[in-house]
């Protein structure tokens, strides 16, 4: 059973600011006060990794306070959400104040627990006990997302100095008063440049041009008709002749998404 349906473990992937290969370490945690079911979790993403050459290290937290108080930047953590002193779906949250570019799995024994997944955008959900068939599925998934979600650091030159950006944080950049506004998870931003430059530097799979004054990250996008997109509650209209090759791009990303 899976998140297209419903969501106590969570699965994070932080998104990378480069493609990642074979031989690039994947750095895991699991977080779960189970000392069994860890030990358990650990072994099955282990088998799948290994045996799929993808070169890892897994750092086990029984206590998600330990994980929290944690500086490592993990790619995947495995988290359970009913434990006793902090649920998991609470350290979700206080990790996406930190880390809005990871992507989350949870694992329960409670799959009616799991709906609650889509409040801190979770991927998918795995019902305990995990078996080896669920964790090849999300953890195929979630690499899948990974790669496709490599990310580009910017450096904005703003008045109040310079800004350092992520382009998964970016929800839309306007042209504003011949200067670019980027709208972001974490504030908007007002510098001087040009929208083309700009969408030369992002992920042609994520970002789109809708018209010659928009700029659209489609992880943001919650709806979309042939003459516009919604994003972060604002309808950014789509240039006519380009309607169906924008609808078509949106298409495709949604179905690599899924």
């Amino acid at each position: 059973m899976h998140l297209s349906k419903l969501f106590s473990c969570v699965i994070i992937l932080s998104m990378m600011t480069d493609t990642r290969e074979e031989n690039i370490m994947l750095r895991l945690a699991i977080v779960d006060d189970n000392p069994n079911d860890s030990a358990a979790l650990r072994a099955l993403v282990a088998d799948y990794l290994t045996k799929n050459n993808h070169a890892h290290m897994i750092q086990v937290f029984n206590a998600p306070m330990d994980f929290i108080r944690s500086t490592e930047n993990h790619d995947i953590v495995f988290m359970d959400i009913r434990m006793d002193k902090l649920d998991g779906l609470e350290v979700a949250r206080i990790m996406r104040k930190i880390n809005t570019d990871s992507v989350l799995v949870f694992v329960t024994a409670m799959a009616q627990l799991a709906i609650k997944g889509y409040e801190v955008d979770a991927l998918d959900f795995i019902v305990k006990p995990a078996d080896q068939g669920s964790i090849n599925y999300v953890l195929s998934k979630a690499l899948t997302r990974l790669e496709n979600t490599s990310s580009t650091i910017f450096a904005l030159k703003t008045s109040d100095g310079i800004v350092s950006l992520s382009s998964n944080d970016i929800t839309y950049v306007e042209v504003f008063d011949h200067n670019l506004a980027y709208h972001t998870t974490k504030g908007n931003y007002e510098v001087r440049g040009r929208l083309s430059d700009v969408i030369q530097k992002l992920d042609q799979k994520r970002f789109i041009m809708c018209n010659r004054s928009f700029v659209v990250n489609l992880r943001y996008v919650s709806s979309a008709c042939s003459e516009y997109l919604v994003v972060d509650g604002k309808k950014v209209y789509i240039s006519k002749s380009h309607s169906k090759e924008i609808m078509k791009h949106f298409s495709n990303f949604l179905g690599e998404n899924l």
